[in-house]
């Protein structure tokens, strides 16, 4: 484990419109290893605190670090693999092939080749290097963008809303994904998401935003409390399905 955590955010508000924050003097510290995901409903600035991570947007007040160091400062993105909200809109209309995409996000000295980012996502062949991006199927673009975030072995893993229009097949495959890379890349993610189904296979730590931090603790001790009905300003119905959750 790391000695210091990998990502704190140290009493930081983030606003779009000067004056009117998204998020209000909002702290955490993620360290190591940690499985974290950000939930609460549209608009309670889960997207924004992964954007700030990146350096897409800027606080107006508090301290951003990643790997020990001011966000303003940091510069080994190789070490970050980001996954924006609505990926596949963003290239479904690139016309290079997949090889030349995964190339293109590579970074040198830190990259696998092309074929292993591809394999760990699940393709067994090299027929796919030779396709145009604008050519795949939505399943198959959402594999290649994927195997494009892990092409540089990243340090830390961030995924905006990766379960949307992903269906259970599909979320089954990412989970394992993850899962085996947690063991052997030692990887921290964090993922945000309202899907809390989702969360219940996976997540080793829940933080419930909505402009502020409602909870930070485990889905568990969550569910049994009044927290998420203050997170998402209604109440909110959790049906337990063998050793998985969902909500309603």
């Amino acid at each position: 484990m790391a000695d210091g955590p990998v990502v704190e955010f140290e009493d930081v508000s983030i606003a779009y419109v000067r004056g009117n924050p998204i998020i209000s003097n909002f702290s955490m510290r993620i360290r190591e290893g940690e499985r974290v995901f950000l939930i609460g409903p549209n608009g309670g600035g889960k997207s924004t605190i992964i954007k700030a991570i990146v350096k897409l947007i800027k606080p107006e007040k508090g301290v951003i670090r990643v790997f020990g160091q001011d966000i303003l400062k940091f510069n080994d993105w190789w070490k970050i693999g980001y996954l924006p909200q609505n990926a596949a809109a963003l290239f479904e209309k690139t016309t290079v092939s997949v090889a030349e995409f995964l190339k293109a996000v590579s970074t040198k000295g830190h990259a696998m080749t092309p074929e292993d980012s591809l394999i760990l996502v699940g393709f067994s062949d090299g027929e796919i290097l030779r396709k145009r991006v604008a050519d795949l199927s939505g399943g198959m673009l959402q594999r290649v963008i994927l195997a494009s975030v892990l092409i540089n072995r990243p340090k830390l893993l961030l995924l905006d809303e990766p379960t949307v229009y992903v269906d259970q097949t599909g979320l089954n495959a990412l989970v394992q994904i993850l899962s085996e890379l947690h063991q052997r890349w030692a990887l921290t993610t964090i993922i945000a998401t309202h899907d809390i189904d989702a969360v219940s296979t996976f997540a080793s730590r829940v933080i419930c935003i909505n402009r502020q931090s409602y909870y930070d603790g485990r889905l568990e001790d969550l569910l049994a409390s009044e927290q998420l009905c203050r997170v998402y300003g209604f109440h909110v119905y959790t049906i337990k399905h063998g050793h998985e959750w969902t909500s309603r």
